[in-house]
């Protein structure tokens, strides 16, 4: 997917996304920035508000959804809460995303490279009428690697990549030292399926996945920190499609959608120098 994400672009991007939210009848409104966004408010709101919380093409979009529910309980906000496929995410249309359970949000980076931060408030009346429908079938989890864990990864590989690009640099090592401590987590996990045990008095000499894509990344620049975060998350990306393969085996690489995205913001960068 060849990625485009200039502030204009961003800003249909948005207002379609919008659109898309309103389809569900049960929508009753949007906030972003204390924009509050109705169905005949859309495009003039929509705008305001992606214009009061853009920064630059790493901004996110923090957007609160409120849903009107049946009074009758016969869907329960936890059980809303959990069909965020209706809401576009899914493996065809988004990069990665989290849950944070403890306030309710949805990190989602999408495969465009639109990232919002999303929850969603609830009001109940007895005049609705609500079928979520039976969730679409995926590929049966591997409790040795939830599902959950991949998504997570590939929403901290963007977000680790925007803190780069905004120089945090401290932000950004985490994250990306983080990721390429989950490859490693892998690899034992295999490791002990392999052997039957998790108790190894000694070690196999293993080649570390991730260590092999070291020095590899085209993403350079003259700062040596800015390389080093850049080699660590490219090597991740390489190594966490690789061995993602080993729990599921029909599993789709994801590392390309990340460099398109990476692509764009890289662009970006040499053309202010």
């Amino acid at each position: 997917m060849e990625i485009n994400l200039s502030k204009e672009i961003m800003e249909e991007l948005f207002l379609q996304y919008l659109a898309k939210i309103f389809g569900f009848p049960e929508v009753v409104s949007c906030c972003a920035k204390e924009v509050v966004i109705t169905r005949e408010t859309l495009v003039d709101a929509g705008k305001q508000a992606f214009e009061a919380g853009y920064h630059d093409l790493y901004s996110d979009i923090d957007l609160s959804v409120k849903v009107r529910l049946p009074k009758n309980g016969s869907v329960t906000p936890e059980e809303y809460n959990k069909r965020i496929d209706r809401f576009g995410v899914t493996e065809d249309t988004a990069l990665g995303w989290m849950y944070i359970p403890v306030n309710h949000i949805y990190r989602i980076i999408f495969k465009n490279g639109m990232r919002y931060d999303l929850i969603f408030e609830f009001e109940y009346s007895d005049d609705v009428e609500l079928n979520l429908e039976k969730q679409p079938s995926c590929e049966d989890e591997n409790p040795n690697w939830p599902v959950d864990n991949i998504n997570r990864f590939w929403f901290i590989q963007i977000q680790a990549l925007g803190k780069l690009y905004r120089r945090d640099y401290l932000i950004s090592s985490h994250l990306a030292n983080m990721n390429c401590n989950d490859a490693l987590v892998m690899q034992m996990i295999m490791r002990d399926l392999k052997y039957g045990t998790s108790h190894h008095r000694y070690g196999y000499s293993e080649e570390l996945e991730y260590v092999k894509h070291l020095g590899q990344a085209p993403y350079r620049t003259d700062d040596a920190t800015f390389n080093m975060i850049s080699d660590r998350l490219y090597s991740a990306a390489l190594a966490y499609d690789k061995l993602v393969k080993e729990f599921y085996p029909c599993y789709k690489d994801r590392s390309s959608d990340f460099f398109a995205i990476w692509d764009w913001y890289e662009s970006c960068r040499v053309n202010l120098v």
